[in-house]
């Protein structure tokens, strides 16, 4: 257990208000990414006659939104840490907003595609400015449980998300009588629109309470606090430390071989993750022959299962390997390989989907926070958690484009097995890639 070198109740009223806002600014960042309002909208769009996507155009607008998302993470972790991170998640809140309101307005394939790539560079500002954030507030021993617990947000952020974009779509769609009966054809522009107004609240709130660091409140650094020794990249930064922000200190954090591990390792987990984000609705429509909200409520239920995965994941690497992440990380990523199995069978029982759709969540979410986050700031330390968090992020989502993009051209509504051949085979390459971290720890100063 963590040993407190003294209490001061302002530290810790700060501590976990930054813990609350971090979390709601990321969980508000998941109403409007493109695979929380778009992929929900793809199964609507065939509902309006102004509206022609083939399955291909779909893909490419998935794919322009994740390119533009990667490219923005290699940029904006390196400027949280040279500039702060606090007035970059400020304006990408902003312009994620505008892109959402504006996409609702859409109807052709180029004004989809050019408002996806806007929206993928807001969301490119999120992930490695609140990390760097939660660097500051939180130290190397207790950060395996209380990263896990804070993961959520991208879990419980995506199901809310989901829910409500699948719920706005209905409650503002009409009926009408055909064939079949009477029928809700759903309202896509409210996936836009609804999403686009809370992550504006969330705005307000994080320009009211958010602060970069302990020092913007006249408070010590953590490790201080916490009596603990202070985290370095490598044993000569032990020594001699670059200061916070510097140039240098940047390229020694992509310097790191165990940075570059990461990322490779990312780059399988985010392929799988988003492939299921960008088009887990259309699975579930076309194998279960489920409504449009059915579907997004069932996809939904991958990030109920990764709440879990998270939660426990920080724990077990904090408890049970003494702040070694890749053990528990290896573990996961094969349980999630043999969950992918069941993929390549068709699933018709909208139960069984489900259930499917929950382990999937509660095997792959879990390696994903441990490597994008905890992970990322152990090794890139408080100082160089833009830097660390970005790099792999970026890395990862070149994954997360073939996610998004890749689903549309080798599968087909009778069959997705290609797609899963191609999961079950990338999360094993990206088992053996974190092999040579198995036992590594992050140095300190104290070593």
């Amino acid at each position: 257990m963590t040993q407190v070198h003294f209490y001061d109740p302002k530290y810790e009223r700060w501590r976990w208000r930054t813990f609350g806002i971090t979390w709601l600014i990321y969980a508000g960042y998941y109403f409007t990414r493109q695979s929380s309002t778009f992929s929900v909208a793809k199964v609507a769009l065939t509902d309006d006659p102004r509206i022609l996507l083939s399955r291909e155009q779909l893909g490419w607008i998935d794919s322009g939104a994740l390119t533009a998302y990667m490219a923005g993470q290699f940029l904006f972790g390196p400027l949280g840490d040279r500039f702060g991170p606090r007035r970059i998640l400020l304006a990408g809140m902003a312009l994620s907003v505008s892109a959402a309101v504006a996409a609702g307005f859409s109807t052709t394939f180029t004004a989809f595609l050019a408002f996806a790539i806007v929206q993928g560079v807001a969301q490119s500002t999120g992930w490695s400015n609140v990390n760097k954030v939660m660097s500051s507030w939180f130290s190397l021993r207790e950060r395996g449980r209380v990263i896990g617990w804070w993961c959520t947000h991208y879990t419980m952020g995506a199901v809310a998300a989901l829910s409500f974009a699948g719920w706005m779509m209905s409650y503002f769609g009409h009926t009408e009588t055909g064939p079949d009966g009477v029928r809700v054809v759903p309202y896509w522009p409210a996936v836009f629109w609804g999403p686009a107004a809370v992550l504006g609240l969330v705005l307000v709130v994080a320009w009211r309470f958010l602060r970069n660091s302990p020092d913007a409140e006249g408070l010590p650094p953590i490790e201080t606090y916490h009596g603990e020794p202070r985290s370095a990249i490598n044993e000569e930064d032990a020594a001699a430390p670059e200061a916070s922000g510097s140039w240098r200190l940047i390229a020694e954090v992509l310097a790191t071989p165990s940075i570059w591990l990461l990322a490779f390792a990312y780059f399988s987990i985010k392929f799988a993750r988003y492939t299921f984000m960008c088009w887990g609705p259309q699975f579930v429509k076309e194998s279960v022959g489920a409504s449009a909200a059915e579907s997004a409520f069932t996809a939904a239920a991958m990030p109920i299962g990764g709440v879990v995965g998270v939660i426990v994941t920080g724990y077990v690497s904090d408890k049970l390997f003494q702040s070694r992440r890749a053990p528990v990380a290896i573990l996961s990523l094969l349980a999630t390989a043999g969950v992918m199995f069941l993929g390549l069978s068709p699933i018709h029982s909208s139960w069984f989907m489900w259930m499917f759709f929950f382990l999937v969540g509660a095997f792959l979410f879990g390696p994903d926070s441990l490597i994008s986050s905890t992970a990322s700031m152990d090794f890139g330390t408080k100082r160089g958690a833009g830097t660390a968090t970005g790099f792999i992020n970026g890395v990862g989502s070149i994954g997360g484009v073939l996610g998004g993009y890749l689903p549309g051209i080798i599968t087909t509504e009778n069959d997705w097995s290609p797609i899963f051949n191609l999961m079950l085979l990338s999360l094993i390459c990206s088992a053996a890639t974190l092999l040579p971290l198995w036992r590594k720890r992050p140095p300190t100063a104290g070593r």
